[in-house]
């Protein structure tokens, strides 16, 4: 690996990243186009929604593959949302990072358990570790391990 580069970083993982669209829902326009240009610059497609009602609209239209969500925000909230997709047949196995300021151990028993969020981040946050979150949940290091490996060798 050469200095400065993001270990997921190499051409197969980016080819199955572009792939993958995410959805980032957060009525903070910065924090939208942070993420959206990090993750553009990852290889991932990415849509983004400013408010909760807009959020339930790009869902039905684009099915993404992960969204990152707030809970407080305007018109739907981020609750009503994530309960919307997972209980939907369609969207159920939709991933779902929340990524919010609501960091009480209530809202995260709320978004965890009840409403089946995959992840459940608190602002402020790390980008490095959320990239990693959807490189897990996306299940992308299975997808692109056997080409990233040497030739001749085993799986751990």
């Amino acid at each position: 690996m050469t200095p400065n580069t993001f270990p997921y970083d190499n051409p197969a993982l980016r080819k199955a990243k572009s792939s993958k669209q995410i959805l980032i829902v957060d009525d903070e326009k910065d924090i939208v186009n942070m993420i959206a240009y990090k993750l553009q610059a990852e290889g991932y497609r990415v849509f983004t929604a400013y408010d909760g009602l807009d959020a339930l609209e790009k869902v039905a239209e684009i099915k993404p593959d992960l969204i990152i969500l707030d809970i407080m925000m305007p018109k739907v909230d981020g609750w009503v949302v994530c309960h919307t997709v997972k209980g939907n047949l369609a969207t159920k196995n939709t991933r779902v990072i929340i990524l919010t300021a609501k960091a009480q151990f209530m809202a995260k028993i709320k978004g965890l358990y009840i409403l089946q969020a995959d992840v459940y981040m608190s602002k402020p946050f790390d980008l490095g570790e959320l990239s990693e979150n959807i490189v897990k949940l996306l299940c992308l290091e299975e997808e692109t391990h056997f080409i990233t490996r040497s030739p001749g060798t085993l799986p751990n």
